[in-house]
Parts: C-alpha cells; structure tokens; sequence
C-alpha cells in the first residue's frame, strides 16, 4: 500500500486540524448607537451577515443570537428585533400561523446546503426506508425546525410517508451525528459546513496517518463508518423552472410591517440588505479570503449558545467544493409563482401576497 498522501486527503486533514492554528479571538464588538436589532439562530445563512459586519463595523444592524427560531417570536413581537435572518418557510410559517402576523419577506436569497449524510451505499431516499433517521437542530433537537420541515418535504417527494416508512429520531447535533458515525443512524439530514465535516471525518477515520496528524492538531476524530452525501435535498424539488439549478430559496431576510413603514428603519434595513448581499457573492467567490472572519464572528456571537461553529478551513472547503453556496441575484419577483407552489409544499398552504410584497 503506498505511503503517499493525496494532495486531497492531506487538505481534508487540514481543514479539520486547522481550527487549533486558525482559529482567532475577535475583540469585543459594539453595534452602532442607531443600529436596528436581527435575531438569528445558527444556522448558515448567518455567515453573509457575519462577513457584512466584519468588513462595515459601521453597519447599523444589531444581531441577536438565539438558539432556536422560535425564540425570535417574542423579539419581534416586542419590536426588540426589527426582522430575523430565517429560512423562507420558517418566515411564512410564522405568518400563517399568527406568531408574528405582520412579517413579511423583505430579501430572498438561494442557496445550496442541505444534504443527507449516510452510508457510502446509500444513493437515494428510498434506500432509507424501515430505518432509523435522524433529524438535528444546531444546539436543540431540531423537531419542527428548519432542517426537519425540508427533510420531510424531501422524503415525501421521494415517495415515503416519514411517520410510517422511516423511524425518525430527533436529537442535538452531536449526538446525531455520533449515531450515524457509529452505525446506529442509516442517516442524518445537516447542512454544510456540517455535513462536509462529518464526511471528512470519515474519510480520516480510515487513514490513521492523518487522523493522527488532526489529533496533534487537538481534533478528536473518532472511529466512524464509511460515511458520503449523496442524497442532495436540493435535487428533490426538480420542477420549479424558476429556481436556479441545484439551488432552492431557502434564506432572506424577514421584517416586520412595522419596520418597514419606518422611514428610518427601511432605510437601514436597505443599507443592511445590500451589505448582506454583497457579502453573500464574496464568500461565495473567494471564501478563502473571508473564512476566518466568518468563523470567528461566529464563536463570538454562538459559542455562548453551546453552537460548535466551523473551523474556518473547513468552512472554506465546504464553500470552495461547492457545498455550501449563496446566490444573492434572483429577486422575489422572478421567482414569485414557484415560490408560493414550494412554500405550500413545505408548509401546507402558501402566505398571502402581502407575505412577498416588502
């Protein structure tokens, strides 16, 4: 057997050992006096805003980190949090179902992320019938969130009944992620950065060369069955001849009705959109440039939480492998019919039209 790493292997334990030699502290960081409050949990479509702060300190937006999206109601509610980073299906959940009545979606952004982690022998969902699944929230157990309402979503476009044709456990990240490593989970729903760690870990578990190297490095990289992504959720929702190939609506930016009739407050929030935006095409085209700062921001605000955020090494793969990908350029407008279709797929009914009109 040749003793040779791959250029690729070696990189990959590089991306996980780099946390102990790229990670930074970020001084402590103030929002400006004017600054309008944005609550988010952990979740990827927060590292635009992360990059967007880190490049314009400036910037008059104020994030509020929370642990789950839930915990933004009340915030919004208050009028403590103008608006909140979420997942489009979560935004127009919130809506319909009355929690905060007056939201409305303000910014779309596409983007690609979600992904099954499972077996190497596992291709499609139908592979997955009659066995234990496992659905992960970034700190809690994930029911009802953003990652378990497109898994299910995803699986009954694969033709199964998720309460009758997989055993579906819900559980934290990290225990979640454990079982699937340790073979008692056929399969996990995470996006990247989360899913492209579990896979590599995998792959590292097999070459003690480099799981050695990782630990020296001081990440445990525990034993773990061949695991692969092969099941791409985005794939699941072919037919929406608006959508970007391999690429769904997933993020924006949600405000309230009563922001937006602000004069002052729509014009920070154009200013903080805009930002967001710009942010979104620079990770994206150079994360290479913009990984460090975006994980360390992420410690900063999250680490307090109990999230785990990436290591910039490896959020940089996840976004150079085309993993994890943002797409800031397709307007509300464009997309406005397959739009409300996929929300009423995902959720049971499409919001109103004041929902898409900020």
């Amino acid at each position: 057997m040749s003793q040779h790493l791959s250029r690729r292997a070696f990189s990959a334990a590089a991306a996980l050992a780099g946390v102990a030699a790229c990670a930074r502290a970020w001084p402590a960081i103030a929002a400006p006096a004017d600054a309008i409050g944005l609550v988010s949990p952990p979740n990827p479509h927060v590292f635009p805003l992360l990059l967007a702060i880190a490049r314009d300190p400036d910037l008059p937006v104020r994030l509020i980190p929370v642990a789950e999206s839930r915990e933004s109601d009340a915030l919004l509610q208050t009028g403590e949090a103008s608006g909140m980073l979420a997942m489009s299906y979560i935004a127009a959940k919130k809506r319909i179902a009355g929690a905060v009545p007056d939201l409305r979606l303000y910014s779309l952004n596409f983007w690609r992320g979600f992904f099954q982690v499972a077996g190497e022998d596992v291709r499609s969902f139908a592979d997955l019938r009659g066995k234990r699944v496992v659905v992960s929230g970034p700190i809690g157990s994930g029911r009802g969130g953003g990652g378990d309402i497109i898994f299910q979503a995803a699986a009954r476009r694969s033709g199964l009944d998720p309460a009758n044709d997989l055993e579906v456990a819900y559980l934290p990240l990290a225990e979640g992620s454990a079982a699937v490593a340790a073979g008692e989970a056929a399969a996990i729903t995470v996006p990247s950065p989360g899913s492209t760690g579990m896979v590599m870990r995998s792959q590292l578990a097999r070459r003690p060369a480099l799981a050695a190297m990782a630990r020296l490095r001081g990440v445990e990289v525990g034993e773990s069955v061949p695991l692969a992504a092969h099941i791409d959720i985005q794939r699941a929702f072919a037919g929406f001849g608006s959508f970007p190939t391999d690429q769904l609506p997933l993020g924006g930016i949600a405000v309230t009705e009563r922001a937006i009739a602000d004069a002052a407050a729509r014009g920070k929030l154009e200013r903080i959109r805009s930002a967001y935006d710009r942010a979104s095409t620079q990770l994206t085209q150079n994360p290479g440039a913009h990984a460090e700062d975006v994980s360390a921001l992420f410690q900063h605000f999250y680490a307090p939480l109990g999230a785990g955020g990436p290591p910039a090494m490896l959020l940089e793969r996840s976004l150079s492998q085309g993993d994890l990908v943002y797409r800031a350029d397709v307007s509300i407008a464009q997309v406005r019919e397959d739009l409300g279709a996929w929300l009423a797929e995902l959720i049971g009914q499409a919001p109103d039209a004041e929902f898409f009109d900020a």
